[in-house]
């Protein structure tokens, strides 16, 4: 039976996954504490309760194209937490499961990781990444030329 302690979360949740499209409008620190609440509140539900609120997507064909899918999803729970025990790592959790609405949620909060990382250490986790790879990244301009990417050549909201 759920409390209202847990329909509460619940509702919080909802708010903070739906409103994910706005977050980038948001000042920074707004957009860390979102960080931190995703993470958090998500948490603190068990899988039943999360998937009360946004149900696991209806497709079935993930293994055929090695992505998740409904199967896959039910198998991470099952295997990893368990239907009715407390999730804990909320932004893993987010990261396997499939729903529409938190797979864009999901995405902001990479955004804002990586905006926490390049804060932290002057370059993004891409870039880095690039660095320690060897790869050349290119930008494209509206006309679809190219050239080298240089990150000290354009100004960020950050």
């Amino acid at each position: 039976m759920r409390n209202s302690i847990d329909i509460d979360t619940q509702r919080q949740v909802y708010w903070l996954i739906k409103n994910a499209n706005h977050v980038h409008k948001w000042a920074w620190k707004d957009r860390k504490t979102w960080l931190e609440c995703v993470d958090c509140l998500t948490g603190c539900l068990t899988p039943r309760m999360f998937n009360q609120i946004f149900p696991i997507k209806k497709e079935y064909d993930g293994y055929k194209y090695s992505m998740k899918d409904y199967f896959s999803t039910v198998e991470y729970i099952e295997e990893e937490i368990g239907w009715d025990n407390q999730i804990k790592n909320g932004l893993g959790f987010l990261y396997e499961y499939d729903n529409d609405d938190v797979l864009q949620a999901s995405i902001v909060t990479m955004e804002v990781i990586d905006s926490i990382n390049k804060r932290q250490t002057g370059e993004s986790v891409f870039e880095r990444f690039a660095k320690e790879n060897g790869i050349q990244l290119y930008t494209v301009d509206s006309n679809g030329d190219t050239e080298p990417y240089n990150p000290n050549s354009k100004l960020t909201e950050e």
